[in-house]
């Protein structure tokens, strides 16, 4: 399964995000959105991750 992530609707890569959110929180909030995606694929996984940033995770 692929992983995209988006900040405020534009893609970021995995290396920025985890230099910006850090990689533990990173990983929570990724199995966190799995954990989701698996009980309702349709449901958006948005998490808000301080400041104005809306950071949102696709998976594909």
């Amino acid at each position: 399964m692929k992983t995209t992530y988006y900040i405020n609707g534009e893609k970021i890569i995995k290396k920025v995000l985890t230099e910006k959110i850090g990689a533990y929180r990173l990983r929570e909030l990724t199995e966190k959105a799995k954990e989701t995606y698996y009980e309702d694929p349709c449901i958006e996984l948005d998490f808000f991750i301080g400041g104005t940033e809306m950071l949102t995770v696709e998976f594909s």
